[in-house]
């Protein structure tokens, strides 16, 4: 795909971040997005990276994680100094990816952050939560004190199947919402609404803590993407339409 082409695809407007896997093979996984971020795939021990074909044709990205322990997984990095406009604040953002995750282990599972929990930034994480199999959204605000971080989640991310998650965050609204194969789920809020994060410089990975040692992301993952601006549903659900053949959603 040619960039004048991408520019005319109107959800692709302010896409900071654009990873399709097209790869195939290798140790680094390329941003199709301006910024161009450079991102490694990084491999401490026993998990692993597959470069999977669905029977669509589609490259994807197999995370494979053998437990719960500090090398026991993979993950994407970006290094701060290289993720600076990922550092969301009091301003708009959107968040999307397709995913099947795998929730053996029971372990939450971050999809994608760039955070110190209790200090400073955002995070996306899976979690079983007692069979709801949650979408959970985490600020995470020191300047806050004691009010440290603030949360909400969307229910029925099962896990096993493919779906298309979506994240909108307008600047000001205490109320993201969250989206699934385009469609706007019930959300559940703290009692504070989601306050501003505070800034952050810090890594910006995609499968696990900020720690870089647990809750692996497991199972299957394509393009994630991010935004610096607040997706309508209209334009999650285009998004969705125009991609759901690869994965017979």
């Amino acid at each position: 795909m040619n960039l004048k082409s991408y520019d005319k695809i109107v959800e692709y407007d302010s896409l900071l971040l654009d990873l399709p896997y097209r790869e195939g093979t290798g140790v680094k996984t390329f941003d199709h997005a301006k910024p161009h971020h450079p991102l490694t795939m990084e491999d401490p021990g026993g998990g692993s990276f597959v470069w999977t074909t669905l029977a669509s044709g589609l490259m994807v990205l197999e995370f494979v994680t053998i437990g719960g322990g500090g090398t026991d997984g993979v993950y994407l990095k970006g290094l701060a100094a290289n993720t600076v406009d990922f550092n969301f604040t009091a301003g708009d953002f959107s968040i999307g990816c397709w995913v099947n995750w795998d929730s053996t282990g029971g372990w939450s599972e971050m999809m994608m952050a760039r955070y110190i929990i209790d200090q400073c930034g955002w995070e996306l994480y899976f979690d079983v939560s007692g069979g709801l199999n949650t979408l959970s959204q985490r600020h995470s605000h020191l300047s806050l004190a004691p009010n440290l971080n603030s949360n909400c989640y969307s229910t029925g991310w099962t896990p096993g199947t493919w779906a298309f998650v979506g994240v909108s965050r307008v600047g000001g609204n205490l109320y993201p919402q969250h989206y699934r194969n385009g469609n706007a789920l019930a959300m559940f809020y703290e009692a504070s609404g989601m306050l501003d994060p505070d800034t952050c410089v810090q890594t910006f990975q995609i499968g696990c803590r900020y720690t870089l040692n647990a809750n692996w992301y497991k199972g299957l993952m394509w393009r994630p993407r991010i935004w610096n601006r607040a997706l309508s549903q209209n334009e999650w659900k285009n998004i969705f339409e125009r991609e759901r053949d690869w994965f017979g959603v």
